[in-house]
């Protein structure tokens, strides 16, 4: 069985890993290579030193560092890469679930990556902004192929349990996912 890539305990590099993740489940990226990737990821940051910062100290949403990933590895393998949303754009959360249900539909190697925030109550600081990707929609729970390994880790997301615009998050809804940061993946073979 396929397992995801996991991240280390004390970086803060999950969007890279979210990436690393998404390629193995669209082009089954092997261990080395993804070390490859990772390794030429971090020495293209530290050619940076600002970004090698945001992302250390995460004062990014990441999205730029996805995006230069996704790209510089669509040279390498074939790769089809999707924004459905615009920053200006506020769908709703039906709205991306049924983006993300109807993009992993087809019986063909694909994924989604996104970034999710949160909380432990309305209106405090997020206790966790992370970046994901999902491989399956199975009734109403989305599976992630997650690079965390902690126990309290995101591992499915239920269709309920999310909004898509923070002014929106409530008790019952502690999960906020970006849409903007929607990547849609797969092979262009």
């Amino acid at each position: 069985m396929l397992k995801p890539f996991y991240q280390g305990k004390l970086d803060t590099f999950c969007a890279i890993y979210a990436v690393l993740n998404a390629l193995r489940l669209t082009h089954s990226l092997r261990t080395l290579k993804a070390r490859d990737i990772l390794n030429d990821t971090l020495m293209g940051l530290s050619r940076s030193p600002d970004a090698l910062r945001a992302v250390l100290e995460q004062t990014t949403d990441y999205c730029t560092l996805v995006d230069a990933m996704l790209r510089a590895q669509a040279r390498v393998y074939p790769l089809c890469v999707e924004k459905p949303f615009a920053l200006q754009d506020t769908p709703t959360s039906e709205d991306f679930w049924t983006c993300c249900r109807d993009w992993l539909a087809p019986e063909e190697p694909r994924a989604v990556l996104f970034r999710f925030q949160r909380f432990m109550k309305p209106g405090s600081p997020a206790i966790s902004r992370h970046w994901t990707v999902a491989d399956r929609i199975s009734d109403d729970i989305m599976h992630l192929f997650d690079s965390s390994h902690d126990a309290e880790a995101i591992l499915n997301v239920r269709r309920d349990s999310f909004v898509t615009r923070l002014e929106e998050v409530s008790q019952e809804r502690l999960l906020h996912i970006q849409p903007v940061t929607l990547r849609l993946l797969r092979s262009s073979f």
